[in-house]
């Protein structure tokens, strides 16, 4: 095979590989845009298709349309298992709503140092509520040693990220 056959198969791969992307990210697009006008059903029906299709975004959608009851029955088992998929790939929303899971025992046995490990994990790709809730966490005690400390860089980290609750906490006279 010539270097022009492997550079056209190549070339043709890539292009399929781009339309293929650009196919998938506009039909999440319309999936959302579907359930922000209110259509739940046809917004469920396009998620769910793609989360079939391993899509960590849609995953994370389908779990919040199990969770809310929106499209389809209320289902938190189902939600769970949607969220850890799409928290498997690192998903920031999906990383914290496993360790909102485990920290209010929704689902799972409650688990504050299981909940410690996902909000870490969300925290690290840049999630706000979850370094907040990360900082509750250490502040308070709960499935660590306490460390107001700690739990004080945490809620900093937050507030830097604009997050609302944990500017007034930052910000609160006697911190």
């Amino acid at each position: 095979m010539t270097n022009s056959g492997v550079s056209v198969k190549y070339i043709s791969l890539l292009i399929g590989i781009i339309f293929s992307i650009s196919a998938w990210a506009e039909t999440l697009e319309e999936g959302y845009e579907a359930v922000r006008s209110g259509k739940l059903d046809e917004g469920y029906a396009i998620l769910s298709e793609l989360a079939a299709t391993g899509n960590a975004d849609a995953q994370y959608g389908v779990a919040i349309l199990y969770k809310e009851g929106w499209g389809t029955d209320k289902d938190i088992k189902t939600a769970f298992d949607y969220y850890q998929k799409a928290a498997l790939q690192n998903h920031p929303g999906a990383l914290f709503e496993m360790g909102w899971f485990y920290q209010a025992g929704e689902n799972v046995t409650q688990d504050y140092a299981e909940a410690i490990k996902w909000y870490e994990k969300a925290a690290n790709e840049g999630h706000p509520v979850a370094m907040y809730a990360l900082g509750g966490l250490y502040y308070n005690g709960l499935g660590t040693t306490k460390s107001e400390d700690k739990g004080m860089v945490w809620f900093k980290k937050s507030a830097d990220k604009g997050y609302p609750p944990a500017l007034e906490f930052v910000n609160e006279p006697l911190r």
